[in-house]
């Protein structure tokens, strides 16, 4: 575990350090095949899946030597006596994969093997990325371009001088904004341009250094992303009031977990630990790769909580750092911070949904409304039977008065119920006659509708003989049976000449059938 550990530290480091995806350098799979072979040569270690001959003259050296570190051999191991000269003739042997030294008196000397310029500067940069570190000096000159800031260092003692380059992503992250005359701590790990065969320090990350520096970025970020709203008020979310599964981040090696724990006691609470560091610029790019690995899985927590001890504004820039705010304010679960002491009041704790002082406060914070609960229940369990006993009492002396009120009230009822009873059967009897008198009525009207329903009938009867008689008179099939004829001009019976011509067709209906004829001559 302890291997591995220090393989994954490395790989992170290495990949801030290259501006690339962690899983680009080497991918958790591979760092475990490599524990399981523990390989100790460039032959073994090319057989673990995953390492390739391009990997291996990137990183190979340094992989066995790590290796070799926690007791798994290496091909690289050093006899009683060697030298740094025989650890260089050992990472060429490793280069390309055979013996390629003689021992003479004039020391090691190369056998068959010539290696191209291409090839040296590989090895030396494969040698030269194992010797990252933290640089301090005074910037001199700045060139910003699309992906790539160039900048230059000078040492304030013997005006000594290095070229540094850092992508423009991790200067974002870095949060700060180089000006000639800064002083700055970088940490990267140099290495040659092949092109031009320029040595430069390429770094993975840029802090400044002292006080004033620090305050000034502060005062200038704050104002920045106050005018944003960043820490506007309405932007923030309340925590739920019983939360239980909680994201973690802080440092696995300071007291700030154990206060925290220490003060969170047996709630039953579920927390999820993503340990990072909580000091210098490295902490900002682990502290985002927490914050990003928990929102991937926001659904299961209810509050996301980042926690470390007080100290120095230097100490906590981390926490001023306008990516890592930005993650706080833009992160996807309510967030609580407890950053510092009371005196220190980091941008991201601003940012935060709610922030406390310390990780003491931040534990305490998240038990309370739990302490509340069980105290309002021991509350509840020590004053309800008391309290149940004096509402039964009360109680019961209402329904004693409501007792006596209602059965006044019931004697009244049945009083005026008897009164009803009285005025009902009056009504009744009075009822009964109006019936008896309105029975007699209709059986008379019923006597008079008949005669005028038969009178009516029979006048009814007279009228359709009428008209029958004139249907039958008016019958245009009655005088056609006489010899008469019906004229027709386009299914309109013709009645007069005009508007007919000499050539229209028409249609003549006699009694039976019908003739079409031909206009010859009209005579008006």
């Amino acid at each position: 575990m302890a291997l591995i550990s220090e393989l994954r530290n490395w790989r992170n480091k290495q990949a801030r350090i290259e501006g690339v995806e962690v899983y680009r350098v080497l991918s958790n799979t591979v760092l475990e095949a490599l524990v399981g072979a523990l390989p100790q040569s460039k032959d073994e270690m090319l057989a673990v899946k995953g390492i390739k001959e391009a990997k291996f003259q990137k990183y190979g050296v340094i992989l066995l030597r790590m290796i070799e570190a926690y007791g798994g051999g290496s091909g690289l191991k050093k006899e009683q006596g060697s030298s740094k000269k025989s650890d260089n003739d050992a990472f060429f042997q490793s280069l390309v994969g055979e013996p390629i030294r003689a021992e003479s008196q004039e020391g090691v000397v190369l056998e068959d093997t010539t290696l191209s310029v291409s090839e040296f500067l590989d090895g030396l940069n494969v040698e030269l990325s194992g010797m990252a570190a933290r640089i301090q000096g005074e910037v001199t000159s700045v060139d910003v371009r699309e992906r790539v800031v160039y900048f230059t260092m000078k040492d304030s003692q013997d005006e000594s001088t290095l070229a540094c380059l850092i992508f423009r992503n991790q200067y974002t992250l870095s949060g700060v904004e180089l000006a000639i005359g800064d002083e700055i701590i970088v940490e990267g790990a140099p290495d040659i341009y092949k092109p031009n065969g320029r040595l430069s320090l390429r770094a993975g990350m840029i802090e400044l250094c002292g006080e004033g520096a620090l305050q000034k970025a502060y005062d200038a970020l704050k104002k920045k992303l106050e005018a944003e709203g960043v820490f506007a008020t309405e932007k923030k979310r309340l925590l739920p009031e019983f939360p239980t599964r909680i994201a973690l981040i802080t440092s696995e090696q300071g007291a700030a977990i154990g206060d925290f724990t220490m003060n969170l006691g047996a709630q039953g609470f579920h927390v999820d630990f993503y340990p990072t560091s909580v000091e210098g610029k490295r902490a900002v790019f682990e502290i985002i790769e927490a914050f990003c690995y928990f929102e991937r899985r926001s659904e299961d927590y209810d509050v996301l909580v980042l926690i470390r001890g007080g100290g120095s504004l230097e100490s906590l820039q981390a926490f001023n750092n306008e990516a890592l705010v930005r993650a706080v304010a833009e992160c996807q679960i309510p967030t609580l911070l407890g950053v510092g002491h009371e005196k220190d009041v980091t941008l991201a704790a601003l940012a935060s949904d709610m922030m406390v002082s310390t990780p003491t406060a931040t534990a305490r914070t998240l038990r309370a409304p739990w302490d509340e609960a069980r105290g309002l229940l021991r509350h509840l369990e020590e004053h309800l039977p008391l309290l149940l006993e004096r509402e039964l009492r009360r109680v019961k002396g209402e329904l004693g008065s409501g007792s006596d009120a209602l059965s006044l009230k019931l004697r009244e009822f049945l009083a005026y119920a008897d009164t009803l009873r009285e005025e009902l059967a009056k009504n009744f009897l009075s009822l009964q006659s109006l019936a008896r008198e309105k029975r007699v009525a209709l059986g008379e009207a019923k006597k008079h509708m008949e005669q005028l329903f038969v009178s009516r009938l029979e006048s009814v009867k007279k009228e359709l003989l009428y008209g029958e008689d004139l249907l039958r008179q008016y019958d245009p099939t009655r005088v056609l049976k006489l010899g008469y004829s019906l004229v027709k001009s386009g299914g309109q019976v013709v009645k007069k000449t005009a508007g007919l011509s000499v050539g229209d067709m028409l249609d003549i209906e006699l009694h039976k059938g019908k003739i079409g004829v031909k206009v010859e001559k009209i005579i008006d």
